[in-house]
């Protein structure tokens, strides 16, 4: 069953969002009151017309003044308006002279009311005076083009626009820097860096924020130097109680062969002065573990021979091996591999691993060291390693192997990950352990 592939996030901006969604409101915002203000402009100047269209017509029912031509040009300056009169007599429309008007004025409803004439373009008034004669006010309409204001109004219109973005891209910025200080500084909290600049001084929400962020950043890095302080104590504690261990029975050997020394006969005083030697030696190795372990030399990178590497530490434990009767064989599958890498401390790795080896085989035995770039691995036939031992391996002062401190394989995986290594234990299908050092960066 294939799974879906999975796409990146798409990195979108708040502050342009912010900006383009109040700029979006602002501007259908301020579409919205023109239109509204243009409505109520068109409304009371209707009403108004219509209030001084009915007090004209008012005026002509009262008075005798002819319904001349030159009565509709004198009434229609006054009212800025077009005056028609229709005699109910003769059926005719009399205006000012030389104007027309279409006869579908007839046909719109002579109530006093505005209404709009049929090309939309004027309104009309009219008014029944005396008996059955008709006066009719036309003007032109307030244009009701929704996007259309005047110049003076799209300027200012304009600028308010051009306010209102730069007032809400101050406000994106206001929030959207804080947030973007605060998102670069999460991946930092509770790590071993200080955290970059934050905005604890705002007196917002997001100066709470970022108070409470460096102050748990604070509090992660507190009560981390105090567990590693007590790691430290516990760990000295225990190496301390290890080396201790360790140490008494040699020096209790040490006690007692001394004692023996005087007046013991020759043969018995140099078997103790052998067994007392034997015996400082003993504590010294152990003391030099302990020493390398908690302070480890300077590392010296250099280009190494791998397989002259292997073969001298082969020559170095092969007096060692002999005495316990194993017998240490190479199988060499690479002609050339240098590594770079600290000698002396790689020399030290694979000499703690083959004596774990000769020492798991008290009987005697074969191991088997197996060399293809960019793998070593030592194999023995002991008895190999407990589940318990594999579950803890590298733990430094864990060890089944009597008088052992258990610091070889914790030293040597050290060693062998700060050479970009790495060091895997298993125990071979036909018996015995299998250690494996596997390196990234081999050179054929």
């Amino acid at each position: 069953m294939h799974q879906a592939p999975t796409t990146a996030p798409v990195h979108r901006s708040l502050a342009l969002w912010l900006v383009g969604s109040i700029g979006v409101f602002v501007l259908v915002g301020s579409v919205a009151l023109v239109a509204l203000f243009q409505q109520r402009v068109r409304r009371e100047e209707a009403t108004a017309f219509e209030t001084q269209a009915r007090a004209n017509a008012a005026f002509l029912d009262r008075s005798p003044l002819p319904q001349s031509d030159q009565m509709a040009q004198q009434l229609g300056e006054v009212m800025g308006a077009r005056v028609f009169f229709w005699h109910a007599a003769t059926s005719s429309i009399v205006g000012k002279p030389g104007d027309a008007v279409d006869a579908q004025i007839m046909k719109l409803p002579v109530d006093g009311r505005v209404h709009l004439m049929p090309d939309e373009r004027e309104w009309m008034v009219g008014h029944v005076f005396r008996g059955s004669s008709r006066v009719f006010f036309l003007r032109p309409a307030v244009d009701s083009g929704l996007l259309m204001p005047a110049g003076e109004h799209w300027l200012v219109l304009a600028i308010f626009w051009a306010l209102s973005c730069l007032l809400t891209w101050w406000l994106a910025r206001r929030v959207v820097h804080p947030l973007r200080q605060l998102a670069e500084a999460v991946p930092a909290v509770g790590g071993d860096k200080n955290l970059p600049p934050l905005p604890t001084t705002r007196g917002d929400e997001i100066g709470l924020l970022a108070q409470a962020m460096a102050s748990t950043h604070a509090s992660i890095l507190d009560e981390r130097e105090r567990r590693r302080a007590a790691e430290r104590l516990a760990l000295l504690g225990r190496m301390a109680t290890s080396l201790a261990h360790e140490v008494r029975n040699p020096v209790s050997a040490i006690r007692l062969h001394a004692q023996l020394l005087d007046g013991a006969p020759p043969e018995d005083a140099a078997a103790s002065a052998r067994l007392i030697e034997s015996e400082a030696a003993r504590i010294e190795s152990l003391v030099s573990q302990w020493m390398r372990y908690a302070k480890p030399g300077p590392v010296v990178m250099q280009p190494i021979d791998v397989i002259a590497l292997v073969r001298e530490a082969v020559a170095i434990m092969t007096p060692q091996a002999t005495h316990a009767g194993v017998v240490l064989h190479e199988q060499i599958e690479s002609d050339q591999w240098t590594l770079p890498g600290d000698r002396p401390r790689l020399l030290q790795v694979l000499n703690n691993l083959l004596l774990n080896a000769i020492q798991a085989m008290p009987r005697g035995g074969r191991v088997t060291i197996m060399l293809k770039a960019p793998v070593i691995k030592i194999g023995d036939e002991g008895p190999g390693f407990s589940e318990a031992a594999l579950a803890r391996l590298g733990e430094p002062f864990y060890s089944e192997k009597e008088g052992g401190m258990g610091l070889g394989l914790a030293v040597s995986r050290e060693i062998v990950e700060a050479h970009n290594g790495r060091l895997t234990v298993t125990n071979s299908p036909s018996g015995g352990a299998l250690v494996s050092l596997t390196w990234n960066c081999a050179q054929h």
